[in-house]
């Protein structure tokens, strides 16, 4: 961590008389975390930067084991206090995220302002250590500032802007967005670039990339469903590759995030082919075996299940696609 980032923050927490006089206090708990708690057990929760605590403090009663990370000991004071006040427990851990070794995975990872405010030199190793504390079916939710306009300086203090295809790419392959949401604030201290437009993320393992023999798995079974023979098809004359081949523009749709999420964004059509062969040489199949597959799912010539038009998800087995999770 840069000498400048600790002065910063000891400033900071050296001039606030209490919590709340922090600039980046909050009394809500952050976006997604109730809709996180409704939907799952309580489990274990990393709060990355807890600040003063409202999130740890948040969690900890909702039934989470709650370990609050900081590297500001008077973060973990306010956190460790509010704590004892409402009778929590939680355990406070004195460390910087991108030094620190975590002590096994967690269902939740929670970054309420940390990351846009680290020297972008240290984000590999940020990136590394969550992708190391997330459970394989874990939550990890960012709050990031963003640009109210694209192009808009960072002021000359405070948390830096990252739009959100930047946010998805840093993140990308592993992790897939699954929910957004941002709110604007118009009128900023000039000091911190004037207004700005917060943002929230939500984001989960990437399915295809973290298990892709299990969606490779589902797209056989898929076929078997309606009786198409993939060998069969493979053994006529010339059938290396299955033919004819999925439209560009369809293919790049399909391994979209809308659909496989092999891609995080819909890419260009002229680079899809190109990229479902590095996603078969990265998950071990042969990329004319993963083509064949993938023509013979969306291909109105053949077994006519994720067709451009009308994608037919009521008889698909592929659980795995975005399209099947919110049906």
């Amino acid at each position: 961590m840069s000498s400048h980032e600790k002065q910063t923050f000891r400033a900071t927490y050296d001039w606030a008389k209490t919590w709340q006089d922090l600039p980046w206090a909050h009394e809500e708990p952050t976006l997604f975390l109730a809709e996180i708690c409704r939907r799952r057990p309580p489990g274990r929760a990393l709060d990355i930067g807890c600040g003063a605590g409202t999130d740890s403090l948040f969690l900890a009663q909702m039934g989470w084991d709650v370990t609050a990370l900081d590297f500001m000991p008077r973060a973990l004071e306010y956190t460790q206090r509010r704590a004892a006040e409402k009778g929590l427990s939680l355990r406070p851990v004195e460390a910087d995220i991108t030094e620190w070794q975590p002590d096994g995975r967690y269902d939740l990872v929670l970054d309420h302002g940390l990351l846009h405010n680290m020297d972008p030199v240290r984000h590999p190793a940020y990136r590394a250590c969550l992708l190391q504390a997330l459970a394989d079916d874990g939550d990890f939710v960012l709050l990031h500032w963003h640009p109210r306009v694209p192009g808009q300086a960072n002021g000359r203090m405070g948390p830096r802007r990252v739009d959100r295809e930047s946010i998805n790419a840093f993140l990308a392959p592993d992790l897939q967005e699954r929910y957004f949401a941002c709110e604007e604030f118009e009128d900023l201290p000039d000091v911190v670039g004037g207004g700005m437009t917060q943002a929230s993320y939500w984001f989960r393992r990437n399915q295809a990339q973290f298990r892709p023999q299990e969606l490779l798995g589902q797209l056989r079974s898929t076929l078997q469903r309606h009786g198409f023979d993939l060998q069969a098809a493979l053994a006529k004359p010339g059938g290396a590759r299955l033919a004819p081949p999925l439209a560009p523009a369809h293919l790049a749709r399909v391994l979209g995030p809308g659909r496989l999420g092999i891609c995080h964004r819909v890419p260009a059509p002229e680079a899809a082919a190109g990229l479902l062969e590095a996603w078969a040489r990265q998950a071990g199949v042969d990329a004319d075996a993963a083509a064949s597959l993938l023509t013979a799912f969306a291909s109105e010539a053949h077994a006519r299940v994720c067709i451009a038009g009308a994608p037919r998800c009521d008889q698909c087995n592929v659980t795995l696609c975005k399209r099947q999770r919110y049906r």
